[in-house]
């Protein structure tokens, strides 16, 4: 991958801004649509050719609201459409990013990792040298010592280890191996 992850990071935040533009221009047309009225005429008298006058400019003012209407409806899923599709670009670029930033992070966690269980070998041998001197503890018998005294009790016996499954790390529980000679 040749870009870096500031150019990505750059890259998502131009779409992301686009998505909030477009998000703007939506809510404009949503408002904008709801904002829409009917004038309504009156006739100054009853006669038949003010009442003809009245209904086609009542005919008039319903087929001007339906086309607003059409109009409006066609912009909002236009821009719905839009939306989606910036969305979509976002998602791709978001996941550029986590692939990006996973490649980088891998050798750090794989260095880590390796550091971890070469401590946690090196701990294990510490603990099975501590365990064979407290097991070589041969005390003197005296009758007035109702059993030997025991110098280490054991309430873990695993240590932590790292592994490595798939494309992810584990940190798991490893069994200490105290039969080491």
């Amino acid at each position: 991958m040749s870009q870096t992850l500031q150019d990505l990071k750059t890259e998502w935040n131009n779409i992301k801004a686009e998505i909030e533009q477009v998000k703007s221009e939506y809510d404009h047309l949503r408002s904008k649509r709801s904002t829409l009225h009917v004038t309504v005429f009156f006739a100054s008298n009853s006669s038949p050719e003010s009442l003809a006058t009245l209904q086609q400019q009542a005919q008039a003012e319903a087929n001007r609201l339906s086309l607003d209407l059409q109009q409006l409806d066609q912009e909002i899923k236009a821009t719905q459409i839009k939306l989606r599709q910036i969305r979509a670009k976002l998602a791709v670029k978001q996941a550029q990013i986590n692939r990006f930033q996973a490649q980088q992070n891998w050798v750090k966690l794989k260095q880590h990792g390796e550091k971890i269980n070469q401590l946690a070998n090196a701990l294990e041998s510490e603990i099975v040298s501590f365990y064979q001197t407290a097991k070589n503890f041969q005390p003197v018998s005296e009758e007035w010592l109702p059993k030997n005294p025991q110098l280490l009790e054991l309430e873990f016996t695993n240590i932590p280890y790292v592994k490595v499954e798939e494309k992810q790390f584990k940190l798991i529980s490893q069994p200490i191996n105290f039969n080491q000679e």
